[in-house]
Formats: C-alpha cells, sequence, structure tokens
C-alpha cells in the first residue's frame, strides 16, 4: 500500500510515500532543496523508517537543486545521513544527485553504516534497490 505524503515549502516540494510491503520509503524533492529542507525532511522519514522496519530507500533528486548551491556551504546528503544515525544497516539509492560525489573506498566505506549508490534514472536505481 503507498502512503502519500506531500508538502510545499517556499519553492521546495517533497513528495515521500512508504511501501511497506517491499520496507521501501522513497522521497522526492523539488525544486531549490536547502540544508534545513534536508534535515526537516529526515526528521519528518525517521519515525516512519524506524517504525516499519523500512531498510530500502529511495532519494530522488532529478527535480531539484541545492539552495544555495553546495559550493557556497553545505554538507552532501549522504553525510547528514550519517549524522542522523538512524539508516544505519538501510541501502539507499540516490537518483540524479545535484552535485558530484565520489564513493568511499577501502576502510572509509563502511565508515558510513550504510550503503548507497548514485544513479541517473529511477528505474535503475529501483533495481539495485530491489537486489540482494
Amino acid at each position: 500500500m503507498i502512503k502519500p505524503s506531500s508538502c510545499q515549502e517556499a519553492g521546495m516540494i517533497r513528495d515521500i510515500r512508504v511501501f511497506p510491503e517491499a520496507r521501501r520509503l522513497e522521497m522526492k524533492f523539488m525544486g531549490g532543496v536547502s540544508i534545513q529542507d534536508r534535515l526537516d525532511t529526515l526528521a519528518l522519514v525517521a519515525p516512519l523508517i524506524a517504525d516499519q522496519k523500512l531498510n530500502r530507500i529511495l532519494v530522488n533528486f532529478s527535480a531539484a537543486w541545492h539552495e544555495p548551491p553546495l559550493e557556497t556551504g553545505g554538507v552532501p546528503f549522504e553525510e547528514t545521513l550519517q549524522q542522523s544515525g538512524g539508516y544505519a544497516g538501510t541501502r539507499i539509492a540516490f537518483v540524479s544527485r545535484p552535485h558530484s560525489f565520489v564513493p568511499p573506498e577501502g576502510d572509509a566505506a563502511p565508515a558510513l553504516g550504510f550503503e548507497f549508490r548514485c544513479f541517473t534514472g529511477r528505474h535503475a536505481a529501483s533495481i539495485w534497490l530491489d537486489g540482494p
């Protein structure tokens, strides 16, 4: 069952959908997304993830951009997720990240506490999320 929740704040729109049978949550951001927008969204979804034991998360930035641009300050989204602490053991797919990212390698890779990959499209991200 899909349980959508949408919110529009000062130019940023977020759409959150939960698929309990797939243990999956999808977040789609549209418009300019600030650091506070990300933190507010994480605070909103953290109880859903914990209560429903969701372990597959899709974060879709295909219609979004950083506001202000990340180069002028801010933290990449995966660092925000790591700092929140509620995503250990999850698999997270980012679609159309609005900034470049080099994944951690070697000893640094497991330090985030969750597995994630970046994709250019939702379909490929969904296949990876649903994989073993």
